[in-house]
C-alpha cells in the first residue's frame, strides 16, 4: 500500500516537474515572441521614419514657392484695393459731405404710419 502511495507521489512530483518545465518553455517563448516582435517593430519603425524624411526632403522646396506664390497674390490684392481706394476716395467723400450738409429725412421702413 505504502509503495503505491510512494508511486503516485513519485509520478505527481514528475507530473509538476513536466509542467513547470512546460511553464519555463512557454515564458522563454513569450520573451523570444516579444524580442522578435520588438525587433520588427524598431526596423519598421527606422523604415518609415527614413521615408518620412525622404518625402520631407523631396518636398521642402514646395511649401517656399507656395509661400512666395501666396505672398505675390496679397502684395497684388493690396495693390488693387489701394487703386479702387484712390479711385473712388473723392467720390466717396463728396457724398458723405453732401449727406451730412443735406439730409433728406424719410420714414424707415418699418415704421408704422
Amino acid at each position: 500500500m505504502s509503495s503505491g502511495i510512494q508511486s503516485l507521489l513519485k509520478t505527481e512530483k514528475e507530473a509538476a516537474e513536466i509542467v513547470n518545465e512546460a511553464r519555463k518553455y512557454r515564458t522563454n517563448r513569450l520573451k523570444s515572441a516579444k524580442a522578435d516582435a520588438q525587433s520588427e517593430i524598431d526596423e519598421y519603425k527606422k523604415q518609415k521614419e527614413s521615408e518620412l524624411k525622404k518625402y520631407e526632403d523631396d518636398h521642402a522646396g514646395l511649401n517656399d514657392s507656395i509661400s512666395k506664390d501666396a505672398d505675390t497674390q496679397v502684395e497684388k490684392e493690396l495693390q488693387d484695393i489701394k487703386s479702387k481706394y484712390a479711385e473712388k476716395k473723392s467720390s466717396v467723400v463728396k457724398l458723405l459731405v453732401d449727406a451730412t450738409l443735406n439730409p433728406t429725412p424719410e420714414l424707415h421702413i418699418n415704421a408704422s404710419q
